[in-house]
Order: structure tokens, then C-alpha cells, then sequence
């Protein structure tokens, strides 16, 4: 039977090795369950209907329906449901496409198994969280300042004109702070948090905390 205090883990990958592997791995970690897998997005729906599900890993690369377009639908249709990019992310495109999903996390599948339980946890807490070869490709990808920032003129001009009372919950949300840390670095309520992030992501055309975050990489934003 599963403790109520796991988290229960969904594992979405085309690679048998890949999926019953990951599965062994982190049901060896502590507070963490794997109760369902698929091969694909579509059956991720399938399982979701059989189980409860804390944390989707999503292989961005799947037949039938593929992981973004997966993680697409599941952040409209599972509110509570963190979900999390599992690849190899060789290509920027691929980063690229999963940043608007509505993701929690960008993983690689190399990573020891003892650190993606810690990250798991992490991201299901609130975190953003992102391995080293994801940001990378960023760093690599957007590496021409100048251009960059001409292309994200807009958002570089919104940011700019953030009051300053949203700015200390920016630079936070940067840093992949979640809700109740951030009242607690600002001495805010959680409410007041939930407002300013809101805000935040109007004013900076933003549908979410990822692609804020992201967008602030891409256009050399690091306050």
C-alpha cells in the first residue's frame, strides 16, 4: 500500500529500458512512489484516470501523442499536477517548445538517481527546477547579448517599469523561489505573494513562472 506522505510518480517514456528502470530507481528513494507508467502521452491520460498522480515525468520525444503536447493538456486539465520535462534536451527546439507546457522542471535522464529524487521533491514543493545541460543550451543559445536583447525589447521594457514593490518578488521568482519562501524572504502573506506573482507575469506578457524565468535568461535578465 502506499504512504499517504509519498509522492506518487507517473513515468511517460517510449523506452522500456529507460521507464522500468526509472521506476526501479526511484522507488528505491525514499518518499517516493512510482504507481503508474505509459509509452506515451496518450496513455499518460489513461493512467491519470486510474491513479493519483503527484508528478508526471514526461520523455519529450513519445509516438502517439508526444510529451509537450501532453504536458500542454495536463497543464489546462490537471491543475494540482507537477509535471516535469524528462529528456536528453540535444536540441534547443526541443527546450524551446516545452518552456510555454507549463512545466515544472527540465531534467536530463543521466542524472544520479539520489539528485532527480531530490529535485523531484523540490519541483513538487513549488520549485522550479532545471538540470545543468538544459541550462547549457540556454547559455549557449542566447549567448549574443546584444541581439537578444533588441528581440526581447518588450519584455526588458516591461521588467524595467516593474513598480518596486514587485521587484524583490521578481528577483525571487528568478530564482525559482516558491510562494511561501518568497513571503518569507519579503515579509509578505502568502496572498499578497499570490497577487504580486500574478501581476508580475501580466505585466510581462508571461503565462507562466518557467517562461518568465526563461525569458529573463534569454534576454540577459539575472537581477
Amino acid at each position: 500500500m502506499t504512504d499517504e506522505r509519498e509522492v506518487r510518480i507517473l513515468i511517460a517514456d517510449d523506452d522500456q529500458i529507460i521507464r522500468e528502470g526509472l521506476a526501479n530507481l526511484l522507488d528505491a528513494q525514499e518518499g517516493l512512489h512510482v504507481v503508474a507508467t505509459a509509452i506515451n502521452g496518450a496513455q499518460v491520460f489513461e493512467q491519470l484516470a486510474l491513479h493519483r498522480i503527484d508528478v508526471a515525468l514526461l520523455d519529450v520525444d513519445m509516438p502517439v501523442v508526444s510529451g509537450i503536447e501532453a504536458a500542454r493538456r495536463l497543464s489546462r486539465e490537471q491543475a494540482g499536477l507537477t509535471i516535469i520535462m524528462l529528456t536528453v534536451f540535444e536540441h534547443e527546439e526541443s527546450l524551446g517548445q516545452a518552456i510555454g507546457a507549463g512545466v515544472r522542471g527540465f531534467l536530463t535522464k543521466d542524472i544520479p538517481a539520489p539528485e532527480l529524487a531530490q529535485l523531484i521533491r523540490k519541483a513538487y514543493a513549488g520549485q522550479q527546477v532545471m538540470a545543468p545541460r538544459p541550462i547549457e543550451i540556454l547559455t549557449s543559445s542566447y549567448a549574443q547579448t546584444y541581439e537578444n536583447r533588441e528581440q526581447y525589447a518588450d519584455f526588458i521594457n516591461a521588467v524595467t517599469a516593474l513598480p518596486e514593490h514587485l521587484r524583490p518578488t521578481f528577483r525571487l521568482l528568478l530564482k525559482a523561489f516558491a510562494n511561501k519562501n518568497i513571503a518569507r524572504q519579503t515579509k509578505l502573506t502568502e496572498a499578497t505573494v499570490r497577487s504580486y506573482v500574478s501581476d508580475i507575469l501580466a505585466r510581462t506578457g508571461c503565462a507562466t513562472r518557467g517562461e518568465l524565468a526563461i525569458t529573463a535568461i534569454k534576454a540577459g535578465i539575472t537581477e
